[in-house]
């Protein structure tokens, strides 16, 4: 039995706009370099706001931890406590660095922290950050 090539041939279509290619190479997957640069740019963005989702989820659970601290009256606690009630200590706001001692924050939580332990544990407002001068926005 004899094939042809024109039998063995199906419609393809764009994996972007979903037109069907009339011509080309049989595995063409897009009908044009405009179709491939959007489909590329939207799987690149969407594979983004992922990683974006999960860093806020962790952002949000560290800030939620810290705010209970607060609640609870707590201000200074060991490092493998805090780890052990689900704290991310890789995931913060801001970072500064101060003499001797690294000040770090969660959103509006501010901390020092030691090898060991987090203490200075406390709660500011914008308006105390423009104060000193210094607005802790930047992630790191």
């Amino acid at each position: 039995m004899a094939y042809k090539i024109e039998d063995m041939k199906h419609p393809v279509s764009c994996l972007n706009c979903g037109k069907e290619i009339p011509n080309g190479r049989p595995d063409r997957k897009f009908c044009g370099t405009v179709c491939k640069n959007r489909y590329h740019n939207r799987k690149k963005y969407q594979q983004r706001e992922v990683v974006e989702q999960r860093v806020m989820r962790i952002l949000e659970r560290n800030h939620n931890i810290l705010d209970k601290l607060l609640r609870l009256g707590v201000n200074s606690l060991d490092r493998l406590t805090l780890v052990g009630l689900g704290y991310n200590p890789d995931y913060v706001t801001s970072y500064r660095k101060s003499g001797i001692h690294h000040q770090y924050a969660c959103f509006d939580i501010h901390y020092e922290q030691t090898p060991t332990r987090i203490k200075k544990i406390i709660r500011t407002t914008l308006e105390d950050d423009a104060d000193k001068g210094t607005l802790r926005n930047t992630a790191i």
